[in-house]
């Protein structure tokens, strides 16, 4: 991974030189700032670290392809970013066991990746990990949910609690829902039981 590193008096100068060396705008890039002390009367200037996210996600792949070769598994990767987001599907030998039950394993490698690229960097790319088009399956599947219990909301004038869901699942109810009349969403609980109250709305 190419990093490129500049020292300047102020934060935005030494960006800018890191930018320009990597020929590049500021959402394209990650980078980091040190503070750097100089001597009796030098006063204090920044060093700028910075490298592509393109590069980031290069890294990621490599780093998932490391973890699931170890597993006696072969992959190959489709990448897409969408509205900053960096979806990586993975296309492996043996896909039910990289998604584990309802998701498990899947959300597991998740959990490593982001973990991964917060060690490589503070304001890295947001990624989401699927296999195949599992992930596709999951929303389409959620979105048909949410809109059924609107509906019975509606009918019925009572709340429904869902079940205990990570924030990007709760965000997909939040959507679906957000126009659906006689209704309105709510997050509630704190996590891991944090989950998505659908309630009638006159």
């Amino acid at each position: 991974m190419n990093v490129v590193k500049e020292v300047a008096k102020t934060k935005d100068e030494a960006l800018n030189l890191v930018l320009a060396k990597l020929n590049a705008n500021e959402e394209e890039v990650a980078y980091s700032f040190k503070e750097v002390k100089g001597g009796l009367f030098k006063g204090v200037t920044y060093e700028c670290s910075g490298f592509l996210k393109t590069d980031i996600i290069t890294e990621v792949q490599e780093y998932l392809k490391n973890i699931l070769n170890g597993m006696g598994l072969e992959v190959n990767f489709e990448v897409n970013t969408k509205d900053g987001v960096t979806t990586i599907k993975m296309y492996t030998s043996n896909n039910p066991i990289v998604i584990g039950k309802n998701g498990a394993n899947l959300e597991a490698l998740t959990v490593i990746v982001r973990q991964f690229i917060k060690n490589l960097t503070s304001n890295g790319p947001r990624i989401i990990l699927d296999v195949e088009d599992y992930k596709d399956r999951q929303i389409k599947k959620l979105e048909r949910l949410a809109k059924n219990l609107a509906r019975d909301v509606v009918r019925t004038k009572v709340d429904i609690e869902m079940d205990n869901m990570n924030s990007y699942e709760r965000r997909i109810v939040h959507n679906v829902l957000t126009d659906f009349k006689g209704v309105k969403t709510e997050s509630v609980g704190e996590e891991p039981n944090r989950h998505v109250v659908i309630k009638y709305d006159k």
